[in-house]
């Protein structure tokens, strides 16, 4: 008895240590969870069904839909359950949707298979995602079990062919207690992967992770199945669960109406440059979805009868015009707009009226800020043609030019910027449910908007191509938020003794700006080190779908400048002879009056923005390769 005792002892204290218990009230085995006498299906079998997360878009919920009709002759009284899903256009879900969703799994998960019948057939259906891998284990079309995985960082880099075979080698490794022994049907929507899984084609694989991943399958006895992608659809919705941005639709829409509402090309540019976790598609929802925007925008068509006088430099030519009269609740009934040609940075003065006193006040403001252009373009208003404007100009060595009469092509900078801005405007009224007349409270939201997102015709924004440097706002950072503070970044190294060393080095992060780091190194020196070596190092607790944003895909912005700098080498400030009036081919093939010193109005600027062997250069967003012209077309 004694020994018995001592026996016993030392087997508990073996027990635990290695974890085992004993008298639970229930315990999980071989996929079947055993409790008081009663045998019940493992509660895991259907955790990712249970996990599936509500669509968010119209495509996800096709894919839904399509997931459960897949199973629809095991769920009684379907068509009518599922028409409230199918039938909905609005998202979020509303509370009436969340809740025929959920009925419509509790029914998939009472209509799966609780005990298996090894006499009948089996089927793995298995799928890949870019950041997830699933699988359905079936009995005559009849659920078994479901599964999804998200994919780890370093999996994440697997070529596509890799993930879809990695995603039967997951699913058999779950399942290998129910598909042991047993023959069953392989499922894959790879046909390069039915092939190389196929059993037939022995010798002929050359990928040696897949020959050791069909090394490992060796055990199972199965016929491999080719199914396009397309019919291959419960897997497919599992495979995807991972695919959902860290950041609400909503908040994107609310992105959308801070600017003045953007369209897809300027929207998807500043998703980019601020590393917003959305898609191209997620953009081009939200804009396609917006009823202000259908209601206000117009349709635009490009016309590209003859070419514009190009500014080579910042500030070397202003285009000007008034805007109004406009209703308002003030004193203010016109808008004075003035463009810069090189940058397209729009600049907005609220007036009273259109008097020349008006223009030279705004003028002499814009001056003290920017200080003076080389040239100044308006049409024949009667206040930029008067003396007073002609000789405040003139003062201050500002050429000046005027379109020829009855001809408002020969200033479509600036008309142009009066639509624009107007239409801004017009949008963040209707946002706030404002009136038009209060049309002063939006000017500066409407302006922020012009000069932070993308002109198409520079491939930058305003704001980055006058200052070369990517203008702050409240929404998102230029910088990815892993390098917003201080803290423990990886450091690609260098050289390595061995391919089995690592390939980086954990540092100290001390600060940083748009191109370049200092870090601090394990042995305490510090180095300045470009931001194309660094990625952010693995957060403790942090879920795994959200740590897969690449540091490939951040691009560092050039030339950072951390105080605006204005060129003003370039403007003449000597005193200007009488004016000579002479014609120029203008914008458009169109002829504009150009009064100026004895010099041509059009010098060449005393630096060239091109490069010196006349190469045009990368596009930094890496979106679309430029050519001889910048095309940023989504």
């Amino acid at each position: 008895m004694q020994s018995h005792d001592e026996n016993m002892q030392r087997f508990l204290d073996a027990s635990r240590k290695y974890g085992i218990t004993f008298n639970e009230d229930k315990v999980c085995l071989l996929g079947y969870e055993i409790s008081k006498g009663l045998l019940k299906p493992d509660p895991e079998r259907f955790q990712a069904l249970r996990n599936l997360p509500p669509p968010h878009d119209m495509r996800s919920q096709k894919r839904i839909v399509g997931m459960l009709a897949y199973y629809s002759q095991w769920i009684p009284n379907f068509s009518n359950k599922i028409n409230v899903l199918a039938n909905n256009t609005s998202f979020p879900l509303s509370e009436t949707v969340k809740t025929a969703l959920n009925e419509l799994k509790q029914e998939l998960e009472k209509a799966a298979i609780f005990t298996i019948d090894y006499t009948r057939p089996l089927t793995v259906e298995t799928d890949a995602s870019d950041v997830a891998v699933a699988a359905t284990l079936n009995q005559d079309g009849r659920p078994v079990a479901f599964f999804s995985r998200t994919l780890s960082k370093s999996e994440r880099r697997h070529s596509a062919i890799e993930k879809e075979a990695y995603a039967i080698v997951e699913s058999l490794r779950k399942w290998h207690h129910y598909l042991v022994g047993n023959r069953f049907t392989l499922v894959t929507d790879q046909r390069s992967v039915a092939f190389m899984y196929d059993k037939q084609s022995k010798g002929k694989i050359k990928n040696e992770k897949i020959q050791r991943w069909r090394l490992e399958l060796s055990c199972f006895h199965y016929d491999v199945l080719y199914r396009p992608g397309k019919h291959n659809v419960a897997a497919d919705t599992f495979s995807r669960n991972g695919c959902v941005s860290a950041m609400s639709r909503n908040e994107l829409k609310l992105l959308h109406d801070s600017l003045c509402h953007p369209g897809v090309t300027r929207l998807w540019h500043l998703v980019r440059a601020k590393n917003l976790p959305f898609s191209c598609e997620d953009v081009r929802l939200v804009v396609n979805q917006c009823r202000i925007c259908a209601e206000v925008k117009p349709r635009y068509f490009s016309n590209s009868n003859g070419t514009l006088i190009k500014a080579m430099q910042p500030f070397q030519r202003l285009s000007m015009d008034f805007k109004g009269p406009l209703p308002s609740t003030s004193r203010n009934t016109y808008l004075l707009t003035i463009v810069d040609e090189f940058s397209r940075f729009p600049f907005a003065y609220a007036c009273s009226d259109m008097s020349a006193s008006t223009v030279i006040r705004c003028l002499d403001n814009l001056f003290g800020l920017f200080g003076m252009p080389d040239y100044v373009h308006s049409d024949r208003g009667t206040s930029f043609m008067s003396r007073e404007v002609q000789e405040f100009l003139h003062e201050r060595g500002v050429a000046t030019s005027r379109t020829t009469p009855y001809n408002p092509r020969g200033n479509s900078q600036v008309e142009r910027l009066n639509g624009s801005l107007w239409k801004a405007i017009t949008l963040a009224l209707k946002t706030q449910g404002l009136p038009v007349s209060k049309w002063e409270q939006a000017l500066n939201q409407a302006l922020h908007s012009l000069r932070s997102l993308l002109c198409t015709a520079t491939n930058e924004t305003p704001h980055e191509r006058i200052f070369k440097f990517y203008r702050r706002s409240t929404f998102g950072k230029s910088l990815p938020t892993w390098l917003a503070q201080p803290g423990k970044v990886l450091l690609k190294k260098g050289v390595r003794a061995s391919k089995y060393d690592d390939g980086t080095i954990a540092v100290d992060l001390i600060t940083c700006n748009p191109q370049y780091a200092i870090v601090r190194l394990p042995d305490g020196r510090e180095e300045t080190v470009s931001l194309r070596h660094l990625a952010p190092a693995p957060r403790e607790g942090e879920s795994e779908v959200y740590q897969h944003m690449e540091h490939e895909d951040f691009e560092p912005e050039t030339n950072p400048i951390t105080q605006m700098q204005v060129p003003t080498d370039h403007v003449t400030m000597e005193p200007m002879a009488a004016p000579n009036t002479h014609v120029q081919q203008g914008g458009n093939g169109h002829q504009e009056e150009v009064n100026a010193g004895a010099e041509s109005p059009v010098r060449e600027p005393p630096m060239s923005p091109t490069p010196s062997d006349g190469s045009i250069g990368p596009d930094r967003y890496n979106l679309r390769p430029r050519t001889s012209r910048p095309n940023y077309k989504v």
